[in-house]
């Protein structure tokens, strides 16, 4: 369905109420008429959108009054849903009394005191009611001492749950802020941004290219299109609701809060499953039960070899040398020296420990079971920005047409100085000798360029070749050279969603989170550098900018496009041209091999627009290639000029259509057009790496845990990175060589996969099955499978009570099932291999296996789904992984 056809008519018919019809500051009596605890019984994703608003007493434009929250909270109660039940004390106490070692230990006991009294001589010996006394205090304190160090754990894991608080933004009085989550009402208006999660179920009244990702909740892997009308009479399949939990994969859009907490959909599920996953058994338990189950065979053969032994031969031929009484004595002795009886505690106290080293390096684990893998991962999948690089790009070089370049003036570090009489004198030395330096030795330029200092800096645009060296500058400046330039930082001001938001920061303080307010630049890391360059190294007036040339449409980035686009209405300055006439610049930005292939004509440094042949692509290609060698971040711009009369035709064409605009490959492109752009020019940025992360893959990979990098940027960018931080090293990289491959046709025109190893053809492989994974993880499945059973579209025959117990006790020393078709794993290779995510979806088993057989790899341009796949193929071959990364096309693999 079209999402902005429906935008349009909602528009004009619902998002514009009268507003005599919706009260902003009234007295909230408690809904007598809502039944809060069915939400989507009572078809509130159909109702018009009047009725939704007076429903919950909210206005679109302002928002619930915060005079009515405290009432809203009151009948509706806070927005987060009820923990598991904890767990019952006394019941934990004698599961640890009577179960383990201490099973073994109560049978000790009982034979020390049969020692003593029933089988004990005309005199008893005391020693054996004391053995017996002393084996019960043992088994009692160390059940205390396991509960302890249980509850202690919860605890520890609860209490950080609780530190860093999830934020929404909201609007309330006609004010957006931030607040927590927790405190979200039914009413609230919702502002929902790319990487987002919906803080509550809500209906949405006004959305821009929104997909959600609903597959831990419906099971459908691909995201969903958000529109504003209701599109099924069935709750669940309206594409106008969002649910709590789901990530907002692309776009931005508004929503009316309608359900929270235990009221929200994941909330009603979330029943079925409470307490069924804390006595999940993880491979740690498993590996101490099969300890335990080895302990108590050999603690049985030791004692029944004594008995053998002291029946057959010592009490025949040495009576009386070792009595009945001391015989059991001494099998008692034999199960208390045997059993490890601090085993359980002292797990238990190594990962609490372990979890509390983690939280002071500010990784917040959810459970103890988290702790144990870790001490399992053989390989770990890192994304790259943000991950291993400190995610604050910086624009270094501006480059348009075939030779065009400007070299960004980097700010200057400013360190912390001391104030002492030798750091004010070693400044001023400092000073002296610079400015003596510099009138020496270049007092002419300075000349010239105090006598040029009247002209525009903007216009006075020094170039610079592909060696970063000063080129000559002419005198006067030039408006012809500087014009692509101008492109260039208009669509890097409007083709932008960074802003500056006055948000709530969170800093760490000993224990505490403390919530702050601060004004700060909110955006992507591309986007925050594109709008500094304009603000501080151009002296751009951004707001100015973008107020008079306003914003008409935008498809916001998402990592399958990998590119934005924007349709702005440019500032009028004849005031002869009529509305109709007005110029609209849509803008498109970003990735070089996905915009460039878009466009049909670029503009040369002179402003001339030439026809993008073949050899001019290999030219800017190459250009990118270099930068991308070298560590560098590229990104391409183009655009396309109508006048309004020419964009309202179009979109109007689109609106009207009944399925979403489609261009090639079926995407949707939200009306805008797909090709014949004109290609402006490139950006180079710089997304320097983490310092402490090449140390870090150091001692990875001395673990035996192999890094793989798992990115959406250029593989030339990513392989740069990769060798900065020790992923691809000399050793391996360097000396023996990186692998590739393509699929091209061969002499017959069959399709065929070329191996290459340093660039030269080592083997052909033809493409076979391609085996397709499950997107959905084990709960997912698991939650989908109770609610079918809940609803009774699924029956379930439960087999005869003695398998169930088999399969019980099967569980605690084996893994029954795996989650992923498990394959054979092949034997390392001392090579490094980059794959592109073009060449991904050509990978059979064969190929799977030769590709992650590499010690070293670099997957580029991966989409979400592509992360998710790699992720499972190493599963499948049994490699245990650890996936990382800050960004929303991470989220299905870290899933």
């Amino acid at each position: 369905m079209d999402n902005k056809s429906f935008e349009n008519d909602f528009k004009t018919n619902t998002v514009t109420p009268d507003q005599s019809s919706i009260p902003t500051n009234s007295t909230i009596q408690l809904w007598p008429t809502n039944d809060k605890s069915q939400p989507g019984e009572d078809n509130i994703h159909s109702i018009p959108v009047e009725e939704l608003y007076n429903r919950y007493h909210t206005n679109p434009q302002t928002g619930l009054s915060e005079d009515s929250i405290s009432d809203t909270r009151a009948y509706y109660g806070y927005n987060r849903l009820t923990p598991p039940e904890p767990p019952n004390y006394f019941l934990l106490l004698i599961k640890q009394l009577f179960t383990g070692f201490n099973s073994i230990l109560w049978f000790a006991g009982i034979l020390a005191f049969l020692a003593y009294k029933p089988f004990g001589e005309s005199e008893s010996a005391v020693s054996n009611l004391a053995l017996g006394i002393v084996i019960f205090i043992v088994i009692i304190c160390n059940s205390i001492l396991n509960v302890y160090q249980q509850l202690k754990s919860i605890k520890i894991v609860a209490a950080f749950s609780k530190l860093i608080p999830a934020l929404a933004t909201v609007r309330r009085d006609g004010r957006e802020q931030q607040i927590v989550t927790d405190e979200i009402v039914p009413g609230d208006i919702i502002l929902v941004r790319m990487g987002d999660k919906l803080p509550a179920d809500c209906r949405f009244i006004s959305c821009d290219g929104v997909k959600v990702n609903t597959s831990e909740l419906t099971g459908e892997s691909k995201p969903v299109s958000i529109t504003v009308r209701c599109s099924s009479a069935t709750f669940m399949e309206s594409t106008n609701i969002g649910f709590y939990s789901t990530m907002v994969e692309q776009g931005t859009g508004e929503a009316v809060v309608i359900a929270t907490g235990d009221n929200t959909i994941l909330g009603k599920m979330s029943k079925l499953t409470r307490g069924s996953s804390g006595d999940e058994v993880t491979g740690l338990h498993r590996e101490v039960n099969r300890f335990v189950l080895f302990v108590v065979l050999a603690t049985i053969t030791a004692i029944a070899i004594l008995w053998i032994t002291w029946a057959a031969w010592l009490d025949d031929d040495h009576p009386g040398f070792v009595t009945f009484n001391a015989n059991i004595v001494n099998s008692v002795g034999m199960i208390v020296a045997f059993l490890p009886m601090g085993l359980p505690s002292a797990v238990t106290l190594a990962l609490t420990v372990v979890a509390q080293k983690m939280y002071r390096q500010r990784v917040l684990v959810k459970s103890l079971q988290i702790v144990e893998t870790f001490n399992a991962v053989s390989v770990i999948a890192t994304d790259k920005t943000g991950t291993l690089t400190q995610n604050k790009m910086t624009v270094t070089h501006l480059l348009w047409d075939n030779d065009g370049v400007y070299k960004v003036p980097m700010p200057r570090r400013t360190s912390e100085e001391q104030n002492n009489i030798f750091s004010v004198l070693r400044r001023i030395s400092s000073g002296a000798i610079q400015i003596a330096r510099r009138l020496s030795d270049s007092t002419a330029d300075i000349v010239r360029r105090l006598s040029s200092s009247s002209q525009d800096e903007t216009e006075r645009v020094p170039l610079v070749d592909n060696n970063n060296e000063k080129s000559d500058e002419s005198k006067e400046p030039s408006e012809i050279k500087i014009q692509a330039f101008r492109d260039l930082l208009l669509g890097a001001a409007l083709c932008n969603n960074a802003e500056k938001q006055a948000i709530k920061d969170m800093e760490f303080e000993d224990d505490e989170v403390q919530m702050k307010s601060k004004v700060q630049l909110v955006g992507d890391a591309a986007d925050t550098a594109l709008y500094i360059l304009c603000k501080d190294q151009c002296s751009m007036n951004i707001e100015r900018v973008r107020k008079v040339n306003p914003r008409l449409k935008v498809l916001p980035f998402n990592s399958s496009n990998k590119f934005m686009i924007t349709a702005n209405q440019l500032e009028l300055l004849d005031g002869s041209k009529k509305e109709q006439d007005r110029i609209v610049l849509v803008t498109m930005k970003g990735a070089p091999d996905i915009v460039i292939q878009r466009c049909s004509t670029y503009k040369t440094s002179n402003g001339e627009i030439v026809s993008l042949n073949d050899d001019m692509k290999k030219t800017l290609f190459n250009r990118q290639e270099v930068l991308g060698k070298t560590g560098y971040r590229v990104i391409a711009m183009s655009q396309l000029r109508f006048t309004r009369q020419e964009y309202d035709e179009m979109i109007t064409k689109q609106d009207n259509k009944q399925t979403p605009s489609t261009s090639q490959e079926g995407e949707d492109l939200n009306g805008f057009p797909s090709n014949n752009y004109c290609f402006i020019g490139l950006f180079s940025l710089l997304d320097p790496p983490r310092p402490e992360v090449p140390d870090a893959v150091l001692k990875a990979r001395r673990a035996q845990i192999r890094v793989a990098m798992v990115t959406g940027d250029h593989p030339t960018t990513a392989k740069a990175i990769a060798k900065q931080v020790n992923i691809l090293t000399t050793e391996i990289a360097d000396m023996n060589g990186v692998d590739t491959f393509k699929l091209e046709k061969d002499q017959n025109g069959k399709s065929m996969l070329h191996l290459y190893r340093n660039d030269k053809l080592v083997e052909t492989h033809e493409p076979g099955e391609i085996k397709r994974t499950d997107s959905l993880s084990k709960n997912a499945k698991d939650l989908m499978r109770r609610a079918s059973i809940a609803s009774g579209d699924l029956v379930v025959t439960e087999p005869p009570w003695y398998e169930r117990t088999w399969i019980a006790i099967r569980s605690q020393f084996m893994e029954l099932e795996s989650d992923v078709d498990s394959t054979n794993k092949m034997e390392y290779i001392p090579y490094a291999i980059v794959v592109a995510g073009a060449e991904i979806n050509y990978m059979d088993d064969f190929m799977w296996d030769w590709v992650l057989s590499h010690q070293e790899l670099v997957f580029a341009r991966t989409s979400p789904e592509q992360k998710l796949k790699i992720v499972s193929e190493f599963q499948r071959r049994g490699e245990v992984v650890a996936v990382t990364g800050d960004g929303t096309n991470d989220a299905p693999a870290l899933k």
